[in-house]
């Protein structure tokens, strides 16, 4: 049985709305957790991304929207390959190509151990005369109204996506993002594997990488005065799921061993 990170809690300050821990390993600020702290998410919050770094949540239980993103993701960076003369062109990348991510498990699931604080995982790099030149970022969405420009456009790419692969692409020390985005009906999410990327349900757009020292500096700044102090954000209505979780009674170990 894997270890219950719900045993590392002290207690549950009901006065602050604020979870008290004792964790003996933390993980790292990865790209879809920035977002969170920084409140640009609208699947996460400060106080969900505070207890997946400490360890007392796992995350999110898979559902038809993740398990579509996973299927996707191959089919969209093939997807790229084919369009790759137009991303050259979009990105102002010249003779550009795709390069594969490092397979989850060879890295276990970080691509940057050099990196104490961040990590995660990117989707890619495009590649030009042999070096990176840029991040790529695959997505997908049953909402292109989220997209959508002030013309009605698909170039407008959610914040908190932003600044995920912006992350990536400052840990990688490059300053282009290429996000490649599926944009799924709702049988789409039946048989995931089986969807065919069209010029009509996807959108290529380029962009430079934003200029991540203050995010990653006020994410730096977050994590001192939580997590490195045993605290949790306070809570919110947002959080009410969780702190459910959070408070039911964790089983016994037995014969256990952290790891």
């Amino acid at each position: 049985m894997a270890f219950d990170g719900r045993m590392n809690i002290v207690e549950f300050d009901e006065e602050e709305h604020t979870v008290i821990f004792d964790t003996w390993k933390t993980k790292k600020i990865t790209g879809h957790r920035i977002g969170g702290i920084l409140g640009y998410s609208e699947f996460s919050t400060p106080f969900k991304v505070a207890c997946e770094i400490a360890g007392l949540y796992p995350g999110d239980p898979s559902n038809k929207y993740i398990e579509a993103g996973n299927a996707i993701e191959p089919i969209l960076r093939e997807y790229a390959r084919k369009r790759i003369s137009d991303i050259s062109s979009l990105s102002g990348i010249p003779g550009a190509s795709i390069e594969d991510p490092a397979p989850a498990e060879m890295c276990q699931y970080d691509h940057f151990h050099n990196e104490k604080l961040f990590g995660g995982m990117v989707d890619g790099y495009i590649i030009s005369n042999g070096k990176r030149a840029g991040v790529l970022e695959i997505k997908t969405s049953g909402d292109r109204s989220k997209w959508l420009d002030d013309e009605g456009n698909v170039t407008k790419v959610p914040m908190s996506y932003v600044l995920q692969a912006g992350l990536y692409a400052a840990l990688s020390k490059l300053d282009r993002i290429v996000f490649v985005v599926g944009f799924l009906e709702e049988d789409d999410y039946r048989i995931p594997n089986k969807w065919v990327p069209t010029e009509e349900n996807t959108a290529i757009i380029p962009m430079d990488c934003p200029d991540m020292a203050p995010y990653m500096k006020e994410a730096e700044d977050w994590y001192n005065e939580y997590i490195r102090t045993g605290c949790t954000p306070p809570w919110t209505e947002k959080d009410a799921e969780l702190l459910k979780y959070l408070r039911a009674k964790p089983k016994q170990q037995k014969g256990g061993k952290r790891r």
